[in-house]
């Protein structure tokens, strides 16, 4: 709607606009008070969400280290001899000493050309360009499988001279034949596999064996021809064969168009779960096929290729030679006495995973020892300690900040009249104690205390102590001072001690999970008060996907806006009824000047007679 233009005080002089902002501004404080109580909420709102991500932060640490047992029963491994051996091992492996000697290295099989696959050294296959095009340059001819083929095609607007058969490596091309638009044979062309000479012959069809593009002689193909070409298609089929370590067979097929070139097709067998790396070195002329895991899975070979075209790969007149097999072999050492062997070079014993990287012999060993790592585990409790002391400083801060009454929300007028430094400084003290000695998160707190300081009561035979119940008697307990407000501190030493007499102790502590509270780790609990006490939260404060309706403080916004609505639709409606009046008065005063005017005309008229 456009507003109207208002021209005030022309008969009676008056400043009619600012009479009617003063009028009004008293009628406006009961809408600043609603914007005012608005901004509280939203302030208020804001803060106890914050609050909830510093829970949800401090519940994301809790389950990314405490839960895990790589953090808190963390092991060292050494080795004496890294060129030789190196070890990890997971958080269950019990502390031991491994000695290695006799160490022999499991190898993987391969198979290698026996000879050039080439014709001969200045006539190479180029392995970019397609079989088919490079038939003729391996040192024996390939057994091609053909599969018939029959196509039709449509001329293309303009006619044309040339069709392409999708590029295939095509051969034994029985006959083309033109139909007219209603299927009546028009001509049957001849078949020749030389290239077209100048004139070409009409009646004749040039076919290129190695791209598939078919150029026919004479004049252009009228458009609304169609032609069926029957042809025969050349590719290669095979299966790679390989064994998985129970003896049973692994056999992947491939079907090879001969428009594919070496390459391509080695990188297929690659990427495949064949098993299998192969590749082929234009500098020997060779290709080298090896099995991608190492160790002996059969008693026969463990590379095969089988299957329609076999022959390309092994075999007699075999085109790539691999005729000849390097068996796997498996890992042989002997392990604190004990002679043994594994398949694969990286294996693992009793959660320890060791990796051979040497062949020794004779006197030499290698020693591998595993023990806790009390350093690690020391540091993640630590860690635990600070950021626990964190929360309670994010919501103590908030328990006890200051709350300013007399500073409320300031109006846009009231901002209009400040500088922006003034209203930062307002508005910081404004924002102040809006939690202050909030009941939901005094009782998070609360929580979270009898959480840390209630005895744990594990119940597990296996343990060597049994005397880890409570956080002091590993070294942490409340600090002594009162302003401190529920946090703890750690004693160093008497951690590390606790540490490296019973890290499962430890762990237990903070992580048993037994079916009632008591019997329950301190991590445990935590977690489950921090998100009882988050859900509280979000049922008073919501979250950013929460529309106002899922909350209560969202539905007393709603509320507050609603007023806020109500009171400006009145506003308008007073401000409306004093510019009526002021605007009777102007037109009732406009009159009375008009007739004084008229009043004095005519005394002046009989003056002059």
């Amino acid at each position: 709607m456009v507003e109207s233009i208002r021209f005030s005080g022309l008969a009676s002089g008056m400043d009619t606009q600012s009479i009617v902002d003063s009028m009004m501004r008293a009628s406006r404080l009961p809408l600043d008070k609603l914007q005012q109580q608005k901004q509280v909420l939203e302030w208020q709102r804001d803060d106890y969400r914050e609050i909830n991500t510093a829970f949800k932060n401090f519940d994301t640490f809790l389950f990314d280290n405490i839960y895990k047992q790589s953090k808190m029963l963390a092991k060292t491994v050494t080795s004496s001899n890294e060129s030789v051996a190196t070890a990890t091992a997971n958080a269950q492996a019990a502390n031991n000493t491994f000695e290695l000697k006799n160490v022999t290295l499991a190898k993987a099989a391969q198979r290698t050309s026996g000879t050039s696959i080439s014709v001969n050294s200045t006539n190479k296959i180029d392995p970019s360009k397609s079989l088919w095009s490079q038939r003729d340059k391996f040192a024996n001819s390939i057994t091609w499988q053909q599969e018939n083929k029959s196509e039709d095609f449509t001329v293309p607007k303009g006619g044309g001279s040339t069709i392409n058969l999708q590029n295939k490596a095509i051969s034994d091309v029985e006959d083309i034949k033109v139909y007219d638009t209603e299927g009546n044979l028009v001509k049957t062309y001849a078949i020749t596999y030389d290239a077209p000479p100048n004139p070409s012959d009409p009646d004749t069809a040039y076919v290129n064996q190695e791209t598939g593009q078919i150029t026919f002689g004479g004049d252009k193909l009228t458009e609304d021809h169609t032609f069926k070409v029957n042809y025969k298609n050349n590719f290669l089929e095979f299966n790679t064969e390989t064994f998985n370590e129970d003896g049973t067979k692994n056999s992947i097929a491939f079907k090879v168009d001969g428009t594919t070139s070496l390459n391509r097709m080695l990188s297929d067998i690659n990427s495949s779960n064949a098993g299998i790396n192969i590749f082929y070195d234009s500098g020997s002329d060779k290709v080298v096929a090896t099995r991608k895991e190492t160790g002996n899975f059969t008693d026969g070979a463990e590379i095969n290729f089988t299957g329609a075209s076999s022959g390309f790969f092994m075999g007699e007149n075999s085109n790539l030679q691999l005729n000849s097999e390097i068996d796997g072999s498996n890992a042989t050492f002997t392990i604190n006495g004990l002679q043994t062997s594994r398949k694969s070079n990286t294996f693992t014993i009793n959660d320890v995973t060791i990796s051979l990287k040497k062949n020794i012999s004779g006197d030499e060993s290698v020693t591998i020892s595993t023990k806790n790592d009390a350093d690690s585990t020391y540091n993640t409790i630590k860690e635990f300690v600070d950021k626990y002391n964190e929360l309670l400083d994010k919501i103590n801060g908030k328990l006890t900040e200051e709350r300013y009454r007399s500073f409320t929300p300031l109006t846009n007028e009231q901002k209009g009249a400040m500088k922006d430094k003034e209203i930062e400084q307002w508005e910081e003290k404004a924002k102040s104690g809006l939690l202050k000695r909030d009941s939901l998160l005094t009782s998070g707190l609360g929580k979270f205390r009898i959480d840390l300081y209630t005895e744990v009561k594990v119940n597990d035979v296996t343990r060597t102590h049994k005397d880890y119940n409570q956080l002091a008697e590993i070294g942490i307990k409340t600090t002594k001072n009162y302003l401190d407000r529920g946090k703890i501190e750690i004693d160093e030493a008497k951690l590390k001690e606790a540490i490296e007499k019973d890290p499962e102790a430890v762990y237990q502590l903070f992580m048993a999970d037994g079916p009632t509270y008591s019997e329950q780790g301190l991590a445990r609990r935590l977690r489950k008060s921090i998100d009882e006490t988050m859900l509280k939260v979000e049922e008073k404060a919501g979250n950013i996907y929460k529309t106002e309706h899922g909350y209560s403080m969202g539905k007393d916004l709603l509320r507050i806006n609603s007023d806020i609505d109500t009171w400006e639709e009145r506003l308008k409606q007073i401000e409306q009824r004093y510019w009526n009046q002021f605007n009777a008065m102007e037109k009732a005063m406009q009159q009375m000047n008009n007739q004084s005017n008229q009043l004095m005309a005519q005394l002046g008229s009989m003056q002059q007679r």
